[in-house]
């Protein structure tokens, strides 16, 4: 894979919340190291070396609290590139802001929502009143016109709450809903993350969801959506627990849609109907690539291993050349079970979980219970 599919940038990692699971560990202050506007325009000319153009996820801390948020989508756009924008729930979003942006080129914008109420998203945040702003940066995208996704991260603390944000979603009309699940790095602790058998249930379920209601949904730091999918697109069904029949059971709860065709991405299509499209096997530093606040290259803005600096060699270099994603770009120097695993080529596990866990990236995904084929026989 010679361009990246997808690249998430890092403007800043200044922000005014205190998330308990924030990987940036980000701070109220800009960074006097960050890149500046003129060094932003530099690397969006190095993307453009990148044939056919990656999608670009403008992202933090909070892009907001840098003024040239504006100018550095307006000139990314101009060199045709399709910008998204995943920003905090704060009192910046307004209407004249999400204006402004949509006029510069945005397509999306991403608003997390980690509780389906004040109570829960808040203390999950570290601040109050972000689920209040949260949904006012929702109502005020709709205004101006601006697709929205919402993403959830799922930790052991909400996952009773899934249903109602599933139910969240569809109310209030977001054109994905992407379901991160917690890696324990930055501030997020291992003890925050669910069980192997608990990842299985939730992304089993997440598949029927899709299926029943047809909101679109993805999975972040969970690439074995991807293999569920294609299993049960076949009739294969995973090995399920009791939190899967209790997530099951409150399907009901959800109203009847047109049914999704793709879930995770195994197929490589999608039905999103604002141009951001899917493909196939995109994982951390396989068709994606993470820059930092202050230039520095990552697989994942998760697997906090430095690859390059843009203020020293070229985005295309480093990516083309480095040594960990010359790794992880062949699923085949995986090791364990998703080394010999027949999905491994569309999923491959978090290489960010992976490294945080046993400080290896090319381990086995160490949240993941299906038994490959190879270990069957």
């Amino acid at each position: 894979m010679n361009s990246p599919f997808i690249i998430f940038w890092e403007l800043t990692r200044a922000c005014m919340l205190a998330c308990r699971h924030c990987r940036a560990k980000a701070i109220r202050k800009r960074h006097p190291d960050e890149l500046s506007t003129e060094e932003c325009f530099n690397v969006i000319n190095q993307l453009s070396e990148f044939t056919p153009k990656p999608l670009l996820i403008i992202t933090g801390g909070d892009p907001l609290m840098r003024d040239d948020v504006t100018e550095i989508v307006s000139y990314a756009s101009s060199k045709g590139f399709r910008v998204a924008i995943a920003f905090s729930g704060t009192e910046k979003a307004t209407v004249d802001k999400l204006e402004e942006l949509k006029k510069a080129g945005v397509a999306r914008v991403a608003i997390s929502i980690d509780g389906s109420d004040e109570e829960k998203h808040d203390s999950f945040r570290g601040v109050k009143g972000t689920f209040r702003m949260s949904m006012e940066a929702i109502n005020n995208a709709k205004k101006v016109g601006l697709p929205f996704q919402i993403n959830t991260t799922v930790h052991r603390g909400n996952i009773d709450d899934l249903p109602n944000m599933a139910k969240l979603c569809l109310e209030l009309g977001a054109v994905m809903w992407d379901v991160f699940f917690v890696v324990p790095t930055g501030r997020a602790k291992a003890e925050m993350m669910p069980s192997p058998q608990q990842f299985e249930d939730i992304l089993c379920w997440l598949y029927d969801v899709s299926r029943k209601t047809g909101l679109n949904v993805k999975s972040s730091a969970a690439t074995h959506l991807r293999r569920i999918e294609l299993m049960r697109d076949k009739g294969e069904m995973p090995q399920v627990g009791e939190l899967y029949r209790q997530l099951l059971e409150r399907l009901n709860e959800l109203p009847e849609g047109e049914a999704s065709q793709i879930v995770a991405g195994g197929h490589g299509r999608s039905l999103s109907t604002d141009g951001i499209r899917r493909s196939v096997g995109i994982t951390d530093g396989r068709g994606m690539l993470f820059i930092s606040h202050i230039g520095e290259i990552y697989p994942s803005g998760f697997l906090p291993i430095v690859a390059g600096n843009v203020r020293e060699k070229s985005v295309a270099e480093i990516y083309s050349n480095s040594e960990i994603f010359v790794n992880l770009k062949d699923p085949d120097r995986l090791k364990g079970k998703c080394g010999v695993c027949e999905y491994r080529k569309i999923c491959g596990g978090s290489r960010a979980r992976a490294y945080a866990v046993s400080g290896d990236y090319l381990a086995e995904e160490p949240c993941c219970i299906y038994i490959p084929k190879a270990y069957r026989s």
